[in-house]
């Protein structure tokens, strides 16, 4: 039987969890649509929150890290916020107050969503285009619970993962804590070529948040291993940090035939495949299925960084064009066992998607990728 969606006009769920060691405070931030009731809160570590945002939301999720509130919630906890800048967040500060009416500040990982685009379809992806701070995952809530209207999507289709520190990669072929929603019948597949040493240090030294000092001619040697990183290292990405055109893809550079990606980048997909590394990503990083669901986006998932979009081209491009997986596609999705990538082989692979984005126009112009 083949896995077929159609929409849904209600509301729609999504939930933030908290697998971090730590309390986090997600942001939430609404570009257009019915927004949800909050767009910040406390979450403490192993904690989940359900929130629901309208059918026609389109929006960011995003983590933050080391945060110190006033009781009111309306400044930092501390006099003058950290380092005396009036922040209450070490990364995706927005503007020191709990609920969050902009963007955090870079570098941090996002979730975006289009749940209803002119296509009629739903766009999402995890971008680490303003840069990177904690692991983040997607899990689409496909079928809503109760809801016989919809036909489940298989998840290894459609719920990426993204870790890109080292202390939460987990052993090759391992999904265990990632609440990415795989299961035995239809396994994600994993990017398995990365080692721990290497997400240790992907961030290339002049974009790392708080990078070591300096040695004593004031030149970073690159790659150096006998200098030790941060253990928690957020990492800026070249556009966030330099705010250069052939970095952030703008003005001469505004074309996807002139800009390219950058060391950062490269680097940033090499770990994370299945996410958007800079602005002219798209065709490696959308996921596009029929509106309907909810989401979930769970930080700090451990195990490996997901290889979805490389891995299943083909399935992809049929659940884009028609709503759903054909039985003999879906036969090839059961089982599967974890495909291993070197990293490069990914990139530029799903040529047959551009006339799909094309469609609805590219990310940037639905305000999809940068806002």
């Amino acid at each position: 039987m083949a896995y077929v969606a159609r929409a849904d006009e209600s509301e729609k769920p999504l939930t933030i969890e908290n697998q971090c060691a730590e309390t986090i405070y997600p942001g939430i931030v609404t570009q257009s649509g019915q927004e949800p009731e909050i767009g910040g809160f406390k979450l403490d570590s192993g904690d989940s929150r359900s929130l629901t945002v309208g059918a026609d939301w389109q929006g960011r999720v995003w983590g933050r890290t080391n945060c110190s509130f006033n009781a009111q919630g309306t400044g930092p906890g501390n006099n003058g916020g950290n380092n005396g800048g009036g922040r209450a967040c070490g990364t995706g500060d927005c503007g020191g107050i709990v609920n969050c009416r902009a963007t955090g500040e870079t570098p941090v990982s996002l979730a975006e969503f289009t749940l209803a685009s002119p296509s009629g379809q739903t766009f999402y992806d995890i971008s680490l285009v303003d840069g990177y701070n904690i692991p983040i995952a997607i899990v689409s809530l496909y079928p809503q619970s109760g809801n016989s209207s919809l036909q489940q999507i298989p998840p290894n289709l459609t719920n990426p993962i993204c870790i890109g520190t080292s202390s939460l990669l987990g052993a090759k072929g391992s999904t265990e804590g990632s609440h990415s929603g795989t299961n035995d019948s239809f396994p994600i597949p994993l990017e398995e070529s990365v080692s721990t040493s290497d997400v240790a240090s992907w961030c290339p030294w002049d974009l790392q948040l708080s990078a070591p000092t300096k040695p004593g001619d004031g030149i970073y040697p690159y790659p150096d291993d006998k200098i030790q990183r941060p253990i928690f290292d957020p990492c800026f990405s070249a556009c966030a940090k330099y705010n250069k055109p052939s970095d952030c893809c703008t003005g001469h550079y505004d074309n996807p035939n002139v800009c390219k990606a950058s060391i950062y980048s490269k680097n940033a997909k090499k770990v994370c495949p299945d996410a958007y590394s800079f602005a002219f990503d798209d065709q490696t990083s959308t996921f596009i299925i029929p509106s309907g669901g909810g989401f979930q986006v769970t930080f700090c998932p451990q195990g490996r960084s997901s290889n979805i979009i490389s891995v299943y081209k083909k399935q992809l491009l049929q659940l884009t064009e028609t709503g759903h997986v054909s039985s003999s596609s879906l036969s090839d999705l059961e089982g599967v066992s974890v495909v291993r990538t070197n990293g490069a082989a990914k990139r530029g692979f799903l040529d047959e998607m551009t006339f799909l984005i094309c469609t609805v126009g590219t990310m940037a112009a639905l305000g999809f990728l940068i806002w």
